[in-house]
C-alpha cells in the first residue's frame, strides 16, 4: 500500500537559499522510509503532484535530496522549494519500480518530470501491430500504430529491462516471416516464429500477451494465469508439461527479482554530479558532447560528435563529419579544429547549413592531449562561445588498458590523473570511448565504400 508523509506545512520563510528547506537531514532520516525498491512522489501544498521518481532504495534516494553535498540543478532546487508532501510505493523488484514510474508519469504528467527531462528525450517501449511478427523495441516517437509503454526517464534502464524481459519471454526481432530461423532462435532467445516453428497465434499467447501484461504492471495476473495452467496440466496428468510450467513460474520470479535495471541509471546520474564537483562546473552538465577524428594518413578523414544527456548516450543527437582535406594534408589538430568550427557554425558533414537546432553543451570532452585541447578551445573562443572543455589522453604511444588516463584543462600545464575508481573519470572515459567508436565506424564505412 502507498505510504505518505506530509511536511513543511508553512513553507513561507522556510527556504534555505543554498539547499532545500528547513527540514533537516536528521528529520528525513527519522522518516519510516523503506530500504527497498519503489517509487516516490513529491507534492505541493495544494496536493498537486510535482515529481515522480524511482529508486533501488527509497530511503537512500529520498535522503540524497537533503545531503549537504547534494549538487542540484536550478530546476531541482525550484521543485524542492515547494515540496510539501512525499508519498511512496514499495515494489517487489527494481524492474517493477521502473514500470510503475512510467505509468505514474503517464497518468499524472508531473511538471518537474517534464522540466528536468524534455519530452523529446523520453523513451518508450513499442509493441508493433503493423508488422507480420509483432515486435518489441525502444522508440522516442509515438505514432498511430502499435502499443506504447512509457515514458521512461532512463533509456539505459529500458534497454536493461528488455534484456530481462527477453530472458523470460523470448520475443523475436524479425518483423517478417522467412524461411530460415533467425540467429536468436539458435541461442534460445526466440521461439522460432520467424520461420514457422511456432504459429503467430501461439507466439502471441506465449510471448506478446505476457509482455503486454507485464509492461502494464500486471505481473500478478501473469502469475495467476501460469499457476492456473499448472493446475490444469497436473489435473490432466501431464507431469512433464506441469514440471515445465512450474519451472517457468519460478524462473520468472527469479529473473525479475535479480534484475538490476535502476541501479545503472542512478549510477550514471551520480557520475554526472561527481564530474561537476571535480571540474568545478557552475551546474550539473545535462548535455556533454564528445569529439574525435579518425583517418589513415589523412585519407577518408572523418570526425564524430557524440552526446550524453544526464550521463547516458543520446544517440539521436550524434553527428558525423567528413573532413574537407586541404593540400598539404591536414594533421589531426587541424581536422579537429575544422569539425568544431562546423559544429558551432551550423554546418553538417557535407558542408550544408544545418537546420536542426542543436542545444549548447554544458561540457565538451576531446579525445586527445594538450594540442587537441588548445585547438578546440581557440576555435570555440573565436566563435565567441565559452564552454567548459576537457581533453583525455593516455599520452604518446600508451594505448594499453593499464595505462593511466590523463585529463588536460585549459590554462593548466600539468595534466590531472584521477584514480581508476573515480566516477567522474568513468564518465569522461565513456564519452571518449563512444566518440572514438563512432568516428572509427564511420571511417571504416567510407573506406569500404571506396574499395568496393
Amino acid at each position: 500500500m502507498p505510504q505518505s508523509l506530509a511536511f513543511c506545512d508553512d513553507a513561507e520563510g522556510a527556504i534555505d537559499k543554498r539547499c532545500i528547506m528547513t527540514l533537516s537531514l536528521q528529520e528525513v532520516k527519522n522518516l519510516d522510509l523503506p530500504d527497498g525498491p519503489g517509487c516516490y512522489q513529491f507534492y505541493d501544498d495544494k496536493g498537486a503532484i510535482l515529481y515522480v521518481g524511482k529508486a533501488v532504495s527509497l530511503r537512500s534516494r529520498v535522503l540524497s535530496y537533503w545531503q549537504k553535498s547534494a549538487l542540484h540543478t536550478p530546476a531541482k532546487r525550484s521543485m524542492l522549494n515547494v515540496v510539501a508532501k512525499i508519498t511512496w510505493t514499495v515494489t517487489d523488484t527494481e524492474i517493477e519500480a521502473l514500470l510503475l514510474e512510467a505509468n505514474l508519469i503517464k497518468k499524472y504528467r508531473p511538471p518537474y518530470n517534464v522540466v528536468m527531462r524534455d519530452d523529446k528525450r523520453y523513451a518508450y517501449i513499442k509493441i508493433s501491430t503493423d508488422d507480420e511478427i509483432p515486435g518489441v523495441f525502444i522508440t522516442r516517437k509515438i505514432d498511430k500504430s502499435g502499443r506504447f509503454f512509457g515514458p521512461f526517464t532512463s533509456t539505459e534502464s529500458v534497454r536493461q529491462a528488455l534484456k530481462v524481459i527477453r530472458r523470460i519471454w523470448p520475443y523475436c526481432t524479425e518483423r517478417r516471416l522467412k524461411k530460415k530461423p533467425c540467429f536468436y532462435h539458435q541461442i534460445d532467445r526466440c521461439l522460432g516464429v520467424c520461420s514457422g516453428a511456432v504459429s503467430l497465434k501461439e507466439y502471441d499467447e506465449k510471448v506478446i500477451r505476457p509482455i503486454t501484461l507485464f509492461l502494464e504492471g500486471r505481473k500478478d495476473k501473469i502469475v495467476r494465469n501460469m499457476k492456473k495452467e499448472l493446475k490444469r496440466l497436473e489435473k490432466k496428468g501431464d507431469a512433464e508439461s506441469a514440471k515445465i510450467a512450474a519451472f517457468r513460474v519460478r524462473n520468472m520470479q527469479e529473473v525479475i527479482s535479480h534484475a538490476k535495471v535502476i541501479g545503472i541509471a542512478e549510477k550514471y546520474q551520480s557520475d554526472v554530479i561527481e564530474l561537476a564537483k571535480m571540474l568545478g562546473l557552475p551546474k550539473v552538465p545535462e548535455r556533454i558532447e564528445g569529439y574525435d577524428i579518425s583517418n589513415i594518413f589523412g585519407k577518408e578523414a572523418v570526425g564524430s560528435m557524440v552526446v550524453f544527456t544526464d550521463g547516458e548516450p543520446d544517440r539521436n543527437e550524434y553527428r558525423k563529419f567528413k573532413i574537407r582535406a586541404d593540400k598539404p594534408p591536414m594533421n589531426d589538430v587541424e581536422m579537429l579544429r575544422q569539425i568544431i568550427e562546423r559544429r558551432f557554425t551550423g554546418h553538417n558533414g557535407e558542408g550544408v547549413a544545418n537546420k536542426t537546432n542543436w542545444k549548447n553543451p554544458d561540457l565538451i570532452v576531446i579525445d586527445g592531449g594538450k594540442g587537441q585541447l588548445n585547438a578546440a578551445v581557440s576555435m570555440i573562443r573565436r566563435l565567441r562561445y565559452d564552454f567548459p572543455v576537457v581533453a583525455i589522453s593516455k599520452g604518446e604511444g600508451l594505448r594499453s588498458a593499464r595505462a593511466k588516463d590523463k585529463l588536460f584543462f585549459p590554462g593548466e600545464k600539468k595534466p590531472l590523473e584521477l584514480p581508476l575508481t573515480s566516477p567522474a573519470l568513468h564518465l569522461i572515459k565513456r564519452v571518449r570511448d563512444e566518440s572514438h567508436r563512432f568516428a572509427v565506424n564511420y571511417h571504416r564505412l567510407l573506406r569500404k565504400k571506396r574499395m568496393y
